[in-house]
């Protein structure tokens, strides 16, 4: 700007009557979205995966569990879907190094039911606690052995 003819402590504008301090730069860590003050967050309830293991996604931390203690992947898979088209609900379980761990209630979608067996088998395990993974009910895990 200085190339342009603006001097330091002027202000910006064909009269310089502009602002003379810069402008602060927020960084946004996290990823929430920007919301502006006083305006409502989309779809709150027992819908809404809370993040724990520092900020990561339940999946994403059952993925790193299985891999720093060199099991095999979980394998998520569907135990049975129900509903209408329009409003299906679904339940899946995870089955990680010879155990099953599935929640007890359904989900409106696959990603928040993958969510759910990831979490209760993490409770399971001991990594988290069943209180501040979920803004819903506690789930318990159904284990058995192959």
């Amino acid at each position: 700007m200085r190339k342009m003819g603006w001097r330091a402590g002027e202000g910006l504008g064909k009269y310089r009557e502009g602002t003379v301090e810069p402008i602060v730069i927020d960084f946004k860590t996290d990823r929430k979205g920007l919301v502006a003050e006083g305006e409502k967050t989309q779809k709150s309830g027992s819908l809404v995966v809370m993040k724990d293991l520092l900020g990561k996604h339940p999946v994403s931390a059952l993925m790193e569990m299985c891999n720093k203690k060199k099991w095999a992947p979980p394998e998520f898979v569907m135990v049975h879907d129900s509903g209408p088209d329009h409003r299906k609900n679904f339940l899946f379980k995870v089955m990680i190094n010879g155990g099953e761990y599935q929640p007890q209630t359904a989900s409106p979608n696959k990603k928040h039911a993958k969510a759910m067996a990831a979490t209760v088998a993490l409770q399971a395990m001991g990594e988290v606690s069943g209180d501040n993974v979920y803004s819903g009910p506690v789930f318990t895990a159904a284990t058995t052995t192959a």
